[in-house]
């Protein structure tokens, strides 16, 4: 299963927030060991911070990078800026903006709200952290 289709199937199966989703799948991907108790931390971004600006699955992404390519000791490394502005730049190629309202406007469907959303930016990432893992 890729994290893609994990983060779908947090998001439309279990019912939670496309940027916890998204954590979490990434988390069961890579090993992270983040909980639903941990994932709580992005519960906020969900629905673009509940008013459609940033997009929540594109936060939870984020929030995720930060667990795989930092060092448990580091909480900022100065290739870290770069590493996040890589993943907001192939998120925005990929959909056209980094804000929920515009990508939801185009996406949602009534079955799965925001599923093609969050699976397409899982994969996205998915994609993403394996060549940065593949770079070290």
């Amino acid at each position: 299963m890729t994290l893609g289709e994990r983060a779908r199937n947090y998001y439309v199966n279990e019912h939670l927030n496309c940027a916890v989703s998204t954590l979490l799948a990434a988390s069961d991907t890579y090993s992270l060991g983040i909980t639903k108790d941990d994932a709580k931390l992005v519960t906020a971004f969900g629905g673009g911070m509940g008013c459609g600006n940033l997009c929540g699955a594109l936060a939870g992404a984020m929030a995720a990078l930060g667990k795989v390519y930092l060092p448990a000791d580091e909480m900022y490394t100065p290739e870290f800026k770069d590493v996040c502005a890589g993943f907001v730049a192939e998120f925005e190629n990929r959909w056209g903006t980094t804000l929920c309202a515009p990508i939801k406007e185009k996406n949602v469907t009534p079955e799965e709200r925001c599923g093609k959303t969050v699976l397409e930016t899982g994969n996205l990432l998915q994609e993403y952290i394996d060549k940065i893992l593949a770079d070290r």
